[in-house]
């Protein structure tokens, strides 16, 4: 056929008539019968199956095309709610461990205790009255805040969240070049670290422009004491001069009124020591800082570090060549698996460490003295140190269950020879001899020594007398 033939309209010509310029005549869909290759039982197909099919195609791709569409739409929901939560908790944020007995350390320089002499003493200046503790509903990690068990302030050693955060500290802080390392890989990948710097060590120029920088990039710095004290075995007055220098050093070099928040004695050994937690409480601190793990330890590597990652993990670190060497490792592995780094404010829902103008000079000011406090009822047991363990041992040695002459007989550390003592003692007054120091144990101790004092008090008296008979 031509082509413009093939072109017309279809014609309603008769059916039996014959014409090659019209199309055949359509036929209405019939069924007809096939039989199986094999010559089974006939098989009837329809003769619409094209059209079926087409249909069913365009169904299918109408369905998926739906589909696809949900998808994106949720994609795009989970997101703006991400937003929405990072935006809202970014708005409502305001705004060696080696076990040993420490000796006393000696007491800070007049050049340490004045901090500097460039600026002329001035009268010193009101302790202020320590900051209100965020209620929970402030903070959402209020709710993973530690209380105290054993003492007078809680004792932070991890979060129980199941946020994927970790809070990496860093203490000491005496090699400078480490530091400022450490505290740029941390910013490298979004972190942010609490830095527990020696007071003297902040001081140093080198210690004290990265921690200006540290500070000012969202880091945390808290109190590891002026001279790297363990706090325990010292006098009312150091233990004072040792936790307020500290946080003034602090403020000094960063040129505010800076309060911490955490304290943290050296070793971590006297944590739970009532008398130095009375003192930190009355400077308006929220508690003790300890670790849940530390990559300082001797057998510290890689991999342990990796085995340990978990939310809500403190991890301990110093600024040591070997300690700069594991976090270069750690830190990136940390953030692979999805981990954030948050300082202890963030982890615990506490807000950012408050600050104030500087209005009298630093120079001249003095620590307040500690204040009466109620200690709390404990055991003392084997490695408890503790101020409380130097009573008891002087109590002890009046006794004649101690010998005082040997070294360290009173030194605050609940060792095996003090515990031999108690045990005797608790043997010799019936009671069990378990060696360890309850508070029934320390009662009755505390009652035959204040027993014995009359007696003691006596013979110096009764020796003079005999003297003065005999020169009469």
């Amino acid at each position: 056929m031509n082509y413009e033939s093939s072109q017309r309209p279809r014609s309603s010509a008769p059916a039996n008539r014959r014409s090659y310029d019209m199309d055949p005549p359509r036929r209405a869909p019939q069924s007809s019968v096939r039989r199986s290759p094999q010559g089974g039982a006939p098989r009837r197909t329809s003769g619409n199956s094209y059209g079926s099919s087409y249909s069913r195609s365009r169904r299918r791709r109408r369905m998926m095309q739906r589909r696809i569409r949900a998808i994106v739409l949720l994609i795009l929901l989970i997101v703006m709610i991400v937003v929405i939560v990072n935006v809202v908790r970014g708005c409502s944020r305001p705004d060696p461990t080696a076990k040993a007995v420490f000796a006393p350390t000696a007491a800070p320089t007049q050049e340490v205790l004045a901090l500097a002499s460039a600026v002329p003493e001035a009268t010193p200046t009101p302790t202020p009255e320590p900051t209100p503790e965020p209620t929970p509903e402030s903070y959402a990690n209020a709710v993973y805040r530690p209380t105290a068990q054993n003492g007078i302030l809680p004792v932070f050693k991890k979060s129980s969240t199941e946020e994927k955060i970790i809070a990496i500290t860093v203490d000491d802080c005496f090699q400078a070049q480490n530091l400022a390392a450490i505290v740029q890989l941390a910013m490298d990948y979004g972190g942010k670290l609490t830095i527990f710097p020696i007071g003297e060590n902040a001081l140093k120029d080198a210690q004290a422009e990265t921690l200006r920088y540290a500070w000012q990039n969202g880091f945390e710095l808290e109190n590891h004491t002026m001279t790297h004290n363990s706090l325990y075995a010292i006098s009312d007055e150091r233990l004072a001069q040792e936790v307020y220098y500290q946080n003034l050093a602090l403020s000094k070099i960063l040129g505010v009124e800076y309060q911490a928040h955490f304290l943290r004695p050296r070793g971590g050994d006297a944590r739970n020591d009532q008398r130095m937690q009375a003192y930190a409480r009355q400077m308006g601190y929220y508690g003790i800082a300890h670790w849940s793990h530390s990559g300082s330890e001797k057998n510290s590597s890689e991999s342990s570090l990796q085995k340990s990652l978990a939310p809500g993990v403190i991890y301990l670190f110093h600024t040591t060549d070997k300690d700069l060497r594991l976090l270069k490792s750690f830190i990136p592995y940390a953030a692979s698996q999805g981990y954030r780094l948050v300082t202890l404010n963030e982890m615990f829902g506490y807000p950012e460490n408050e600050t104030a103008p500087l209005t009298e000079p630093i120079e001249g000011r003095t620590p307040p003295a500690l204040e009466p406090y109620t200690p709390v009822p404990v055991t003392y047991k084997k490695t408890t140190y503790d101020h409380g363990v130097i009573a008891l041992q002087e109590q002890l040695i009046a006794l004649g269950y101690l010998n005082g002459e040997a070294e360290g007989a009173a030194d605050g550390v609940y060792g095996a020879t003090c515990a031999s003592a108690v045990s005797r003692f608790q043997s010799d007054h019936g009671m069990s001899a378990t060696g360890e120091a309850d508070p029934d144990t320390q009662a009755r101790i505390k009652e035959a020594y204040d027993a014995l004092q009359p007696a003691q008090q006596a013979v110096p008296a009764a020796a003079d007398a005999s003297s003065d008979a005999t020169a009469v």
